[in-house]
């Protein structure tokens, strides 16, 4: 739900916008557009009956299995699982796309490598990175149904694999990555989580929602002393 939440503000938002949110530069204006847009669709979205009031207590392994075998027609997540729906999902039509009439997405580079200050031995690090950011190994992993940094997708013979590659070359391309919403502060991650099912389920209003995102933002920030 969060990630859904932030794809939502995102759509809204603006380079500044996100820089002061991720990356501390100026302070978040919890009453911007972003923030109300994303917060009052969510809560639009449930009184619809787009978002069900029941999805609180599921787990994301829970969404992805429903996904799987057909109880739910859209699943909005990460490319994480693209190579696991091409595994357990043979024969089904799926596709995918980034979110539309937005210019930036939820995501990040992923998990970056590097060579710990204090290794004893450097050299096999920089040999380890060297090898699986290698044309041959970022390949097989396209040709895997991962999500290579740096392969050629001329050489991924899936097609739908080299749609994705193709789309998320795109977005680097763009400068669309909007990062994660629970990254600014070490506890935020259960706490969007808490504000956002309390929203789903009725037991706060939106002014309430953000309110709670603030306060808890504020003194994740704080504790972290990231921020003057």
């Amino acid at each position: 739900m969060q990630h859904l939440w932030w794809q939502l503000a995102l759509s809204k938002a603006d380079d500044q916008f996100v820089k002061a949110y991720e990356m501390y530069d100026g302070d978040v204006d919890w009453d911007s557009e972003p923030i109300t847009y994303a917060t009052q669709t969510i809560k639009d979205w449930t009184d619809k009956g787009y978002i069900s009031k029941d999805c609180t207590g599921l787990k994301a392994e829970d969404v992805g299995q429903g996904f799987m075998n057909g109880t739910y027609p859209m699943f909005f997540s990460g490319t994480w699982w693209y190579g696991r729906f091409q595994n357990d999902m043979k024969g089904t039509n799926v596709t995918f796309s980034t979110f539309p009439q937005s210019k930036k997405v939820v995501g990040s580079s992923g998990n970056l490598w590097v060579i710990p200050e204090n290794s004893k031995r450097k050299d096999l690090a920089a040999k380890f990175i060297n090898i699986t950011l290698s044309d041959e190994v970022q390949d097989l992993m396209g040709n895997s149904g991962g999500l290579p940094i740096a392969a050629d997708p001329a050489k991924i013979t899936d097609k739908s694999t080299k749609e994705l590659i193709e789309s998320f070359n795109k977005v680097l391309k763009d400068n669309a990555l909007g990062f994660y919403p629970d990254w600014p502060t070490a506890t935020f991650y259960d706490e969007l989580n808490a504000s956002l099912q309390e929203l789903v389920n009725g037991s706060t209003d939106v002014k309430g929602a953000i309110a709670q995102m603030k306060s808890d933002y504020d003194k994740g920030v704080q504790d972290a002393g990231v921020k003057d």
